[in-house]
């Protein structure tokens, strides 16, 4: 596994100097225009801090077009898409790069039709989260431009930035047992519906589910079956993407032993899980206790949702990087990067000891 660390930015330099990043930038494109002592401090500070200027202000120069694009499923849908939009965005501008940014659905063709514009358009480079086909993201390997692929792989030789879901599914599975909780459900994806290719043996959908029932084997939960509950994460028609985990949550408690916890893999199958649990006249976590992942709308819902999060802004500087570094022509390796980022149990008041 290598180990990650953030390229500098134009603000980490100016914060070294002490100076505004338009001083900075003068520095480096137009330093007639400033004086002498502050392009010595600058100077000085460029190299304490290993910065390099980035293609886009080259972009004259070098036939660059200093545009990224971004293909994500749907932010609203999903506002976990929105939020890692925005932290790639962020980290884009703060490097003078432009974003330009699609959201297929999870509709292979509008997938396809963004890569025919991104080409049109000359992206430098192009970052998916998440890609839904190899064929899809073909043109532009052949194109030779660099692509990055974030947390699911449906693509070989790309870079990539994963997320492991393993300690965050662990620490909650923990925090539950602690509290006296056994029987745990799990809703989430179901690997066949959304047969994603498997670059490296396992799907997203399969490692997560995959960790729950390691910690629950770890932990001495029950290891009962009956506790799964597996379909979409949310619905791509309609105005109702909470549909699934309540629909899901409705079945668990059909059980004939129903569950005291539930963990969703996904905030929005919580947010379902809630509202079925309010329509069956039990409380959150009187009732019930309920951790969800993604740390995305979490703190928004009625009680304040534990959930599962990922560093979303060191995800974005890390594709940032990646990218930066080969549209540059700065990555020697041999084999694609594939850096991981792991995830974190963030605890609020969904959850609380088992009754009795």
């Amino acid at each position: 596994m290598k180990k990650y660390s953030p390229l500098p930015t134009m603000g980490d330099v100016a914060r070294h100097a002490g100076v505004s990043p338009a001083t900075v930038a003068r520095v480096l494109y137009e330093p007639e225009k400033v004086s002498l002592e502050k392009r010595t401090i600058v100077q000085e500070a460029l190299k304490a801090t290993g910065y390099r200027p980035n293609a886009a202000a080259r972009g004259l120069r070098t036939q660059r077009s200093g545009t990224i694009g971004l293909v994500v499923v749907d932010g609203t849908l999903n506002p976990f898409f929105s939020q890692l939009s925005q932290a790639i965005r962020n980290e884009a501008l703060e490097r003078g790069y432009n974003v330009l940014m699609f959201q297929h659905g999870m509709k292979p063709e509008r997938e396809a039709k963004a890569v025919t514009q991104l080409l049109q358009q000359r992206a430098d480079a192009v970052i998916f989260a998440y890609g839904v086909n190899a064929e899809g993201m073909a043109p532009l390997l052949q194109a030779g431009i660099p692509v990055v692929q974030i947390e699911q792989e449906v693509c070989a030789g790309t870079d990539a930035v994963l997320i492991d879901p393993v300690v965050g599914i662990n620490a909650a599975v923990e925090h539950l047992c602690t509290l006296g909780h056994e029987r745990i459900a799990f809703i989430g994806g179901d690997p066949a519906l959304y047969d994603r290719p498997r670059v490296h043996g396992t799907s997203m959908d399969e490692d997560r589910l995959d960790a729950f029932r390691a910690a629950v084997r770890k932990h001495g939960a029950s290891e009962d079956d009956a506790l799964i509950r597996l379909g979409l994460y949310f619905t791509t028609t309609g105005d109702d993407p909470a549909q699934a985990g309540r629909e899901m949550m409705h079945a668990l408690l059909q059980a004939p032993r129903r569950p005291t916890a539930v963990l969703a893999s996904g905030d929005i199958l919580a947010a379902g899980a809630l509202q079925a649990l309010g329509e069956a006249g039990l409380s959150v976590p009187g009732d019930m206790s309920v951790i969800g992942f993604d740390n995305s709308i979490a703190n928004l819902l009625n009680p304040p949702l534990s959930s599962i999060g990922r560093p979303l802004v060191d995800i974005g500087r890390c594709a940032l990087d990646l990218v930066v570094n080969a549209i540059n022509g700065q990555d020697n390796n041999s084999e694609p990067n594939r850096i991981t980022f792991p995830t974190e149990l963030v605890l609020r008041h969904s959850t609380r000891k088992r009754r009795a």
